[in-house]
Parts: C-alpha cells; structure tokens; sequence
C-alpha cells in the first residue's frame, strides 16, 4: 500500500511539474533599438516568404524600411528594398505564396504598394494611392479565387483587386462600403462610416472585410478635428488624448469579390448592429477591427476600444458572434487595442497596445494572452509589462517603452514578436500652444526608442 501511494504521489507531482512548465516558454530579444535607427518606432508588419523572415517599420522621420532574416537570430539581419522616403511606413508585408511579396505602406500623397519575387528587387505597382491621394493607407491584402485583394482608405474604405499584381482595378462593390452613414451629433450632414478596410480573412469560402470608422494616424486625427471644429471633444485616457470616433466597425462578406452582405453593421439582417452595438450599446466604442484569424474552424476578431473595454469575438458561421474575451471585466482597463492575432502551436496567441502612464494602475505595458481552445474563460496572461519592463519618460509622464505587440510571425516552429514604441513624430515649428497640443499627443518627442523583436522559443 505503501508503495502505491508513493508511487501516486510521484505521479501527481510530475503532472503538477508539466502542468506548471507547459507555460514556460523562453523569450530572447534578437533586435534592439529599431534595427539600429531609433526612429523605426514599429515593427508595423511582418511575414514570412520563401523561408525568410522580413518585418517593415513605421519611420515618420526617415521612411519605411524593411528587414530580412534568413535565421531570425541576432546579427542576421540586413535592410531590403528601396528607399521609402516618403512612406511613413510599411503598414502590411503580405506572402502570396510563393509568388511574390508585397509591400504596402502608409503615405500621406497616396499609398503605394511594391512587389517582389526575391526580396531583394522590388517594383512599384501602385503608386499615389491608386491614382487617388486620400487612399493614403493600405492595411490589408489577401488572395480570393483567381484575385488578389488590397483594402484601403482613409477618407473613405476603397476596395482594389489584380490578376497578377501589375495592374489593379478599382472593385464596384454592390453595395458599397461607403454607403453606411451616420451622423455626428452638433453636424448637420452625414458622414461615411466605414474610412477604411482594416482587415480581409477567407473563412467558409467566403470573403470577409472587416472596416474602421476612423484612422489613429496623429495627423488625420487633426484634420478630422480641424474640419469638424470640435476640439473640445478630446476624451483624456490615462495621460493619452484620443480624438472620439463617429460610428463603429463593420463586417462584410461575399462569394465574389463585387457582390456583398453586412453581418454586423448598421441595419445588419442578423441583430449585430454596429460594432456589436446591438449586443450592447457600449459597443458603439468599437472603432475598429484590429486584427482577424482563424482558429480551429472558427473565426476571430478583435477589437479597438475607446475606453478600454476591448473584445474579441468569433462566430462558427459568419451572422452568429460570440464575445470570449473582454479586457475591461478582467481587470486590464488600458489594453485599448487587440493588435494581433495567431494561432502557434496548437494555441491562439493574442497581441496588445496597453496605454497610458505607469502611474495608472493596470497599465503594465504590452500584453501577450494565449487559450488553447479560443472559449471564453480560457485565455491566460503570458507575457506583460511590454515584455522586460522597461520604460520611458516623455515630458516627465512615465510610459512602458514597449507599449504593444504590433506584429508576430511564425518562423522555424518560434513566433516571432515585434514591438510599438513611443511615436517618434515630426513637428514643425508653430505656436507654442499647438507645439503643446501636439506634445500632448505624443506627436512629437525627443525620446528616441526603437522597436524591438523577439522571439519566444515553445
């Protein structure tokens, strides 16, 4: 009897000693201070193509730049492609196979998107936004049928596809995504809801777009304030000031690319409502759908929340959602954005932008929260305080240094982390008090940062 307890005992302990280990995954920093350049602020985008690694960065001072690893360890890493000079950054690495690999950036003259086929040669294919300068971002791309597919916008969501990835044409969606109006309370006329096609997934044969109803770029945030003159509407988060979206996200989806139905939206035929709205009128907060996936037959979406209270949903079937996380009731009231989503290694991984100063309790920098299965009640905090708790101070407001998870990677069986750090913006010499508006904003600061990769090693 003796020996049957110990023998029990010993196995408890061991189920106890792999319980507890299954959790302990190893991260390693392999990329410091931006690639070298403080002013790469994000690792904005990151992909793999033809067993390398590249990561593009947002750069407001000196251009986009993108990096290329054929390893992801430390000193393997060197600078591709062309100079992106007047790119703020490159907003979407997207791998079509082994076709080619494209670049989509941010540029306030127009977007513009580069292809190529070895990483080391790229060509321009889009140029100034599509011949439309107010298509000044593009955020997604994915290939549906016989299509590629590029989502767009700022002023307005944009839908543009190509057969080979040379030539590209503007898509007639019927209806189209700029046809859901709303109105700003103190405004006399409408506006367009969606200003962007933030993400696109295919799920169960379809294609799904999922938009914004506003852009966190600094400067359409001041346009948008200046044009509709009212700043007193500035809503303070923590030391943060946000400009108030006018409306919330939707979702679309189509079996051809032209023809599409709203299954969350103003009006939608399923009860969804705008961002969720008709689940709860809080959800009216839901700027923006901020990342999608799929994960063990279901799709997933997460969210960006004004005050905080960010989600993410999945439906088995595209009309029917379900919240299986809300940050807010957790506790964690400053994860205001879910970055990233990804499946590794049998889990589904979950990226965040935790804002606000240090000072603030709940504010612990980047977040990463894993569940094994996607079911509510089953995700775990992984990693937080941005990742090695570092910070900085801006202005004397103390700040995680690594404030989110921008972009991940799987690569060599190792998901690949890249970080956001403090906008390191542009300011021109104006008053004093919009140089301080500006400041406040994090528009403009002397801290110099970079962004970082890791690597978390299961």
């Amino acid at each position: 009897m003796k020996r049957l307890i110990k023998s029990l005992l010993l196995i408890i302990f061991f189920i106890l000693l792999l319980s507890h280990n299954s959790h302990a995954e190893i991260l390693e920093k392999v990329i410091d201070m931006g690639f070298g350049n403080p002013r790469n602020d994000y690792a904005w985008s990151m992909t793999t193509y033809k067993d390398k690694l590249y990561v593009g960065t947002l750069n407001t001072y000196g251009g986009a730049q993108i990096w290329r690893s054929e390893s992801g360890e430390q000193d393997s890493w060197h600078r591709v492609g062309p100079r992106f000079s007047r790119n703020l950054g490159v907003r979407c690495l997207y791998a079509d196979g082994d076709r080619a690999i494209y670049a989509c950036t941010s540029n306030n003259l127009g977007a513009q998107i580069l292809r190529s086929e070895n990483g080391e040669i790229w060509t321009s294919v889009v140029k100034k936004g599509f011949d439309n300068m107010r298509n000044s971002t593009i955020r997604c791309m994915m290939r549906y049928k016989d299509y590629l597919y590029a989502g767009c916008g700022c002023n307005g969501a944009k839908f543009y596809r190509s057969k080979n990835g040379f030539n590209w044409e503007l898509v007639e969606t019927n209806p189209s995504f700029e046809s859901t109006q709303i109105k700003i309370p103190g405004t006399s006329k409408p506006i367009i809801n969606n200003t962007m096609i933030g993400e696109l997934a295919v799920f169960n044969n379809d294609l799904y777009a999922f938009t914004w109803t506003k852009d966190a770029d600094p400067r359409s945030m001041l346009v948008s304030l200046r044009n509709l003159n009212i700043r007193e509407n500035f809503r303070e988060l923590g030391d943060f000031f946000l400009f108030p979206a006018p409306g919330a996200f939707e979702v679309w989806r189509s079996n051809d690319g032209i023809n599409w139905e709203k299954v969350v939206g103003k009006n939608d035929l399923y009860g969804n409502g705008l961002g969720f709205s008709r689940h709860n009128p809080d959800n009216l907060n839901n700027d923006m759908v901020t990342s999608v996936t799929i994960f063990q037959g279901q799709l997933y979406l997460g969210t960006e929340h004004d005050f905080g209270k960010t989600s993410i949903w999945r439906t088995s079937e595209g009309t029917r959602w379900e919240k299986v996380l809300d940050f807010y009731e957790l506790g964690e009231k400053f994860n205001y954005y879910v970055w990233r989503l990804m499946p590794f290694n049998g889990k589904l991984y979950v990226g965040t932008a935790n804002l606000g100063s240090c000072k603030s309790s709940g504010v612990t920098g980047a977040q990463i929260w894993v569940s094994d299965s996607g079911a509510a009640g089953t995700f775990y905090n992984l990693v937080h305080n941005g990742l090695d708790g570092e910070k900085v101070n801006v202005m004397g407001i103390e700040i995680p240094k690594n404030y989110g998870i921008r972009s991940l990677a799987n690569f060599r069986n190792m998901l690949f982390i890249g970080t956001a750090t403090l906008l390191d913006y542009p300011v021109r010499k104006s008053s004093p008090s919009e140089n301080m508006r500006r400041s406040r904003m994090n528009l403009g600061s002397s801290t110099k940062v970079g962004c970082e990769i890791w690597k978390m090693i299961p």
